[in-house]
């Protein structure tokens, strides 16, 4: 069985080779433009070797779109004191395809 487990930004995503059109979200990455690729290098897992830290393999992504998820309303409100903020804050994601494997 393939297993890939990868690093990114301090959160791990976990790739399968296997399963066709596979696609992540990941946080926001500014510099990559849409259609570009992006190189993922901190390869923690490939099927039984682990890295210590990382292995010496990498994993080439092309980028979907960028987008932003649905909005979260947080508000705060102070009983008595005809007082309450509002706010609301729409986190950006980068969707990335991975293509394959590289040496």
């Amino acid at each position: 069985m393939d297993i890939i487990r990868f690093e990114l930004k301090g959160k791990q995503y976990l790739y399968l080779p296997k399963k066709k059109e596979q696609t992540f979200r990941i946080d926001y990455q500014k510099n990559a433009k849409s259609g570009g690729k992006i190189i993922f290098d901190k390869i923690l897992q490939k099927d039984d070797e682990f890295g210590q830290p990382y292995l010496p393999i990498k994993l080439v992504g092309e980028v979907i779109k960028h987008g932003q998820n649905k909005k979260i309303v947080g508000m705060k409100y102070k009983p008595k004191k005809r007082n309450e903020r509002k706010w609301g804050f729409r986190a950006q994601y980068t969707e990335v395809k991975i293509l394959g494997v590289e040496k």
